[in-house]
């Protein structure tokens, strides 16, 4: 889960609820009356942000649109709140409180307790032991799980990994109420994407132990405000939980999620009042939303881009890789691919992604009064000022600029490959751009070698794959120590060093596996398991290690946006472009609030 810059919420509500056609509240929906007063109507809403959902076990979900019914079925240690503009916070969820300490070494322990009374949806109580359960079965590689990663910073997590022993995670339950958990160094993304996230949920161990669980809606025992009633492949059904400590704050009855089939036939029910709530807008609605001026694309946190084979000529030199980065004209790629949801990457790592540092506004100078325009119409809504997403965060700092001067841009990077010998592109070698096949790649491999071949003067092929010949091509091989690069800070990662498969350039899909820069960032440590661009630069690698040990999290924040900055001016990967996402309420409803990559929370949607 995210915490993420405020936007300007209720212009953008105003901005989709201009679009739907009818008046009629989806079916089975009585408005905000109250569900306790006696002769109201259930509210029942139907809402389609889902693809398939074939389990309810949170450590085992992976479709999209699961985290969103998880977080409706359970909670954790910490949950998510609104922040009164329709964007979610991190609040106390099942632990009423923690405390921190920090060891000498850095290492932060966590002490959590429980609230009192908390019961699961059979009447069982809720213990501190179901956290351990949760968390040493996630860490378990016996179980292989696919959120596992989540837990690395936990300590004894690397250990757990070479032994196969869950125990050696470094999670205990003194009592009842009490949970503990001890990291490794000071990771200040730990309550947010760990402590609140949807895949490490709590289970109880003769729950975990059985062979239904999450299998079925009636063998899925929950500890959130809603139980599963029905389950399968097009529609999960949730009734507000009985045994919910907060449940009297909760407003919907039942909530009904069904399979997406597509923009325009979702956007249609919507229409039609069958839905409630539909993600991923059709073309015309959407260019109305982006032609608006008030509209900006949810955060779904990757970055596109292209990553270059430094181990090979041409890319093994700086001037050449750098050169290709700057006369991509982002602005105009992003508009020319033609979707509004498509935005510029100003760096690599995708809007939506916190930074965890505590900011505060500058004082501004009052403005002198002035006299209203009775003609004039309604002021337009101003962004609020963010302090706590990450590229918010690299413009206060300036360490990645706000706006691109392509003109200066191109200058220089023909300078750099005059530099590196290919003046003009003269006797630059034939290069091969590599992509999975799609029409979406096809048509951005084109805009790419245009602009490379217009403004370098270089030849560039561009070639799609299936992703199996590209993962083939693609891929990490071991490398010799002798032939390391001297100087280089070592740290391997999942065995052997790592060096790069046979390409040049190749695009690719840039993901973290939980909002944080630095778990971004690793990926081109020299010595991580996942470059597969072969780079190196000690002064990157420092950067990390300084960010790895700062107890700090703005000291921290810093050294990840300095590293973010020599990774573009060494440009081993070139960021291009980020997909953002769309939604629309129901014409009547509010309360929705939302998280980056299509997180939704309906619990007071009337």
């Amino acid at each position: 889960m995210r915490n993420i810059s405020k936007r300007f919420a209720a212009a953008l509500l105003a901005a989709l609820l201009a679009l739907a056609a009818c008046t009629n509240h989806p079916a089975g929906n009585s408005g905000p009356a109250s569900p306790d007063t006696p002769d109201s109507t259930p509210i029942t809403l139907s809402v389609a942000v889902t693809d398939t959902q074939d389990t309810l076990d949170p450590a085992q979900v992976t479709a999209q649109g699961g985290e969103t019914v998880l977080y409706h079925l359970f909670e954790n240690l910490m949950r998510w709140e609104d922040n009164g503009e329709g964007w979610a916070v991190l609040a106390p969820g099942q632990a009423e409180d923690y405390t921190l300490e920090t060891d000498y070494a850095g290492n932060a322990t966590y002490t959590f307790t429980l609230r009192e009374g908390l019961l699961w949806s059979d009447g069982r109580s809720v213990k501190a032991d179901d956290f351990v359960t949760a968390w040493q079965r996630l860490a378990n590689p016996a179980e292989d799980l696919p959120h596992r990663e989540l837990l690395s910073c936990v300590s004894g997590y690397g250990q757990v990994q070479e032994t196969g022993d869950p125990s050696l995670l470094a999670v205990s339950a003194p009592n009842a109420r009490t949970f503990v958990v001890t990291l490794d160094g000071s990771h200040a993304h730990f309550l947010e994407e760990v402590c609140a996230a949807a895949y490490t949920m709590p289970v109880r161990a003769d729950l975990a132990a059985s062979e239904g669980w999450g299998k079925t809606a009636s063998a899925t025992v929950t500890n959130g405000p809603y139980t599963a009633t029905y389950l399968s492949r097009n529609q999960v059904t949730l009734e507000r939980s009985g045994t919910y400590y907060n449940g009297e704050a909760i407003l919907p009855d039942v909530i009904q999620f069904t399979t997406r089939t597509g923009p325009s036939a979702d956007y249609q029910k919507l229409l039609d009042g069958e839905l409630a709530l539909v993600t991923d807008l059709p073309e015309e609605p959407l260019q109305a939303l982006a032609e608006s001026g008030l509209w900006t694309p949810e955060p779904v946190t990757t970055t596109y881009g292209v990553l270059l084979n430094t181990r090979q000529p041409p890319f093994d030199d700086v001037n050449v890789r750098l050169a290709f980065r700057l006369v991509i004209d982002s602005q105009a790629l992003a508009e020319e691919l033609g979707s509004p949801a498509i935005r510029p990457a100003p760096g690599l790592i995708p809007y939506g992604v916190t930074d965890y540092g505590e900011r505060t506004l500058p004082a501004q100078p009052e403005a002198s009064p002035a006299l209203p325009d009775p003609n004039a119409g309604p002021a337009p809504a101003e962004p609020a000022a963010t302090f706590w997403d990450f590229r918010a965060h690299s413009r206060e700092k300036v360490t990645v600029r706000e706006e691109q001067d392509y003109a200066a841009d191109c200058a220089r990077a023909k300078a750099l490959l005059a530099q590196a010998g290919y003046a003009g592109g003269g006797g630059f070698p034939i290069v091969e751009y590599l992509y999975v096949e799609s029409s979406w790649g096809r048509e951005l491999a084109a805009v790419l070698r245009r602009m490379w071949q217009s403004e370098l003067g270089v030849a560039v092929i561009t070639r799609g794959v299936s992703q199996e010949e590209y993962d083939t091509l693609v891929q990490l091989q071991a490398i010799p120590e002798d032939d390391l690069e001297d100087g280089a800070v070592a740290r391997q990662v999942d065995g052997l060093p790592e060096a790069t498969g046979e390409f040049t350039m190749a695009a690719q899909a840039f993901t973290a596996p939980y909002s944080d820069a630095g778990a971004l960032l690793e990926r081109w440590y020299s010595r991580s398991g996942e470059n597969a661009s072969g780079y190196a630069s000690d002064a990157f690698d420092i950067l990390l290690d300084a960010a790895r040990a700062a107890v700090s999290p703005e000291a921290r924040d810093a050294y990840l946006h300095d590293a973010e900055a020599i990774l573009l001016e060494d440009a081993p990967v070139i960021p291009v472009c980020c997909q953002g996402g769309s939604f629309q309420l129901a014409e009547g409803l509010s309360g929705l609030y939302r998280a980056p990559d299509g997180v939704y929370f309906l619990y007071y949607v009337a």
